[in-house]
């Protein structure tokens, strides 16, 4: 069996580089989950303002990757999987949220997740990157995450002589 996370695993994320949220949410791309056995998804805050925190880390689910019938797989409210009782609010500060393939209402015919994140606050710059990686796929491929393309898509593995 190979182990190389490429052929395992896709990854999706918030933004390649700092995401001001201020007042507003950012999302990743619904992901089909379908072959997938598990999602975690990483979110670190950058440049943050003292006086914000993030009131929205979520993980959704839906029926499809357009987002039909979506919902939350993960809470954030006060007392919920993210507690927005006790945000993250610092530069450097992270959560990491995880979910099995088992966690979705597959009676509801959920198969596809995203990650969304969020500040309802703008009192200044609130950068945050998150980085949704699904794992554990079924039909281990080369290129899972899509093929190679010079310039574009590239896969780099150390070269043994």
């Amino acid at each position: 069996m190979s182990m190389r996370l490429s052929e395992h695993a896709t990854f999706d994320i918030v933004s390649p580089s700092g995401t001001d949220v201020g007042g507003t949410t950012a999302s990743t791309a619904y992901r089909s989950f379908q072959n997938y056995s598990r999602v975690c998804t990483y979110v670190e805050l950058g440049t943050w303002n003292g006086s914000d925190d993030l009131d929205q880390c979520r993980l959704e689910a839906a029926q499809d990757t357009s987002g039909t019938g979506a919902g939350e797989l993960t809470t954030d409210a006060s007392g919920g999987d993210y507690d927005t009782d006790n945000p993250i609010d610092a530069d450097g500060d992270f959560v990491i949220m995880e979910a099995r393939a088992e966690d979705l209402d597959v009676e509801g015919s959920d198969d596809a997740i995203r990650s969304t994140v969020g500040e309802d606050g703008n009192s200044g710059t609130d950068d945050v990157m998150a980085c949704q990686v699904s794992y554990g796929y079924a039909y281990p491929q080369k290129e899972l995450q899509g093929a190679a393309s010079t310039g574009s898509q590239v896969y780099v593995d150390p070269k043994i002589a």
